[in-house]
């Protein structure tokens, strides 16, 4: 599995001669050397007992990829059936190639997308690079029988880990005027291999407007047919000279790059290339599929997101995968999918393969909302953390909302232990999580102010970044992490945290606790307007100010604060 993964992930095909003679083959055959618009083509071949799964790639003439899976051999062979779209932008006219790879064992092979079969295709991009293995179909004697690949030996290359050679030259520069300007908005025109682009003078225009960020609308059908947006590296560089975001949106997705988020080439002919895919393809089942068989307690909604940026200068394509900072991404979710996603218990992810990375976020009147700091996958998914001591707990659902978005954990991976109390350096880590979530949170590198709070400890820079933000002041110059922390602590703590928020006061008048009296005065404004803003609820008899906090409560009042704050 790791062998497959990590072949994906550099794109494994390049191999020597001597390759196609390992001990461990496969072939590819293709069903059709033609193909019309909106038809099925079929790839197939067999396989040895050694390849255990083969990565398929379908790239359109212009470089773009059309199609990607994952095939798993049974019995010595496999097959997959791609239906071409249907739409000219998406299914240009010209020669696909198929490339199958496993290991170090690669195969490739053509066919090409007409208008009429038996014409002779005119090829949207002239093949004038290093040759590369053509499999030609053969007669068939039954429909069953699949034509057998007779693929040429590709030339040896090694590329660098983000490199993908490309099969062809960059294209002529992007027309300056391509695409229109209306004030700071653009809308790209097609290009001649079925990309969406936009020209130097058309972005500079936009530019002009001094609006603070240029928005680029490409069609709703782009985001679902993973539709490329190419753009001057020159005029990503302006943009970002002038401090400007770049907003990309498609139908339902909206995409926000800050300024200087990408770096890339700005040659004369360089060009940024953004292929956005909303679609659950193949690949992208199988990606999460692959990337949750070790995970527990995990759902997948089906919403997925591909991205891939690549930057295109000298012939040459890089992909680029980190951000230098985080992308603002806007998903509106369609209506069937909110009514099966339970969104306290639901997150974006990024997915490998091998492993899923939590990206935060959160569904809002129907929009997922989350920060992409890299691509290209992401996915929805729900998170439900059963505890063998919640079942049946009156804390039990905060608890799960504040473990699916991965600020409250167990002592363990069964139990939570509700009725323990916890220390003051612990709930200081779950307001800062809780503040980083919901991105509250101070940026910057706090100055630790305690003396008895130790470097390198788990709760170090959260304890000096609480301080910064004035939600904690401690005693003397002490901070006392190792003390159970009290109910007036922790609410005034609270009171502080939610400063950062935008909290409706609710109606209800101030408590009249019995004990108000040994509530000790710098907490008790704090207590009341805990109170005020439902942050604690109860029948108002006591507050029990010096009694310690148990995790449970914890877990509710926090709760209480991302619901009113978020939603």
């Amino acid at each position: 599995m790791k062998k497959y993964l990590a072949a994906l992930l550099v794109f494994l095909f390049v191999l020597s001669p001597a390759s196609v003679f390992a001990a461990d083959s496969f072939t590819l055959s293709l069903s059709a050397k033609e193909v019309l618009r909106g038809e099925d083509i079929v790839l197939s071949g067999t396989a040895s007992e050694g390849i255990s799964n083969i990565v398929i790639k379908m790239v359109r003439p212009d470089q773009t990829v059309l199609y990607m899976d994952v095939l798993f051999p049974s019995a010595g062979s496999y097959s997959a059936r791609v239906t071409l779209p249907a739409a000219e932008d998406a299914a240009p006219y010209g020669v696909y190639t198929v490339i199958a790879g496993s290991g170090t064992v690669k195969q490739t092979g053509t066919f090409s997308v007409v208008g009429k079969l038996g014409a002779e295709p005119t090829p949207t991009v002239a093949p004038t690079a290093a040759p590369t293995a053509t499999a030609t179909a053969k007669p068939t004697a039954s429909p069953s029988a699949a034509p057998t690949a007779t693929p040429a030996p590709a030339p040896s290359y090694e590329p660098a880990a983000t490199d993908t050679p490309s099969s062809t030259p960059a294209p002529a520069g992007i027309p300056v005027d391509a695409g229109q300007a209306g004030g700071s908005t653009i809308q790209p025109e097609p290009g001649p291999n079925g990309q969406l682009w936009l020209g130097s003078e058309t972005m500079s225009e936009a530019i002009r407007q001094n609006a603070g960020l240029v928005t680029v609308e490409l069609p709703a059908s782009a985001a679902q047919a993973g539709t490329a947006l190419e753009l001057p590296g020159v005029s990503l560089e302006e943009l970002w000279n002038q401090k400007q975001d770049l907003r990309i949106t498609s139908g339902n997705l909206t995409m926000l790059y800050p300024a200087g988020s990408i770096t890339a080439s700005t040659g004369q002919e360089s060009r940024i290339r953004i292929t956005l895919n909303t679609a659950l393809t193949g690949e992208a089942s199988t990606m999460v599929a692959e990337s949750l068989r070790l995970s527990s307690g995990y759902t997948a909604t089906g919403v997925v997101l591909s991205a891939v940026l690549e930057d295109v200068a000298g012939g040459k394509t890089t992909e680029i995968h980190k951000m230098n900072k985080p992308v603002q991404v806007s998903l509106r979710l369609a209506p069937e999918r909110i009514s099966s996603i339970a969104a306290d218990l639901a997150g974006a992810y990024y997915v490998d393969g091998q492993r899923i990375e939590y990206a935060g976020g959160s569904i809002v009147d129907g929009t997922l909302n989350f920060k992409a700091s890299h691509f290209s996958y992401y996915t929805v998914l729900q998170y439900k953390k059963v505890f063998a001591d919640l079942t049946g707990h009156w804390a039990e659902n905060p608890v799960q909302s504040l473990a699916a978005k991965h600020i409250a954990t167990g002592v363990d991976e069964q139990h939570y232990e509700p009725a323990r109390s916890i220390t003051r350096a612990e709930f200081v880590s779950l307001i800062m999580r809780s503040m980083e979530w919901a991105d509250k949170a101070t940026a910057s590198a706090a100055a630790n102010p305690f003396s008895d709070v130790a470097a390198g400890k788990y709760y170090t820079q959260q304890v000096a970044a609480a301080a910064q933000m004035e939600i904690i002041s401690g005693y003397g110059g002490k901070f006392r992490p190792a003390d159970p922390i009290t109910r007036e602590e922790a609410v005034t703590a609270l009171v502080r945290a939610a400063e950062h928020f935008s909290l409706a006061g609710t109606v209800q008048a101030k408590p009249d606790f019995a004990d108000s009296r040994v509530i000790s005065s710098w907490a008790l404004p704090a207590v009341q307007e805990a109170w005020t803003l439902g942050l604690i609820q109860g029948d108002g008899s006591r507050f029990r100010p010096q009694d310690p906090v148990t995790r449970a409560e914890v877990a509710v009042m926090i709760n209480r604060l991302l619901q009113d704050g978020t939603l």
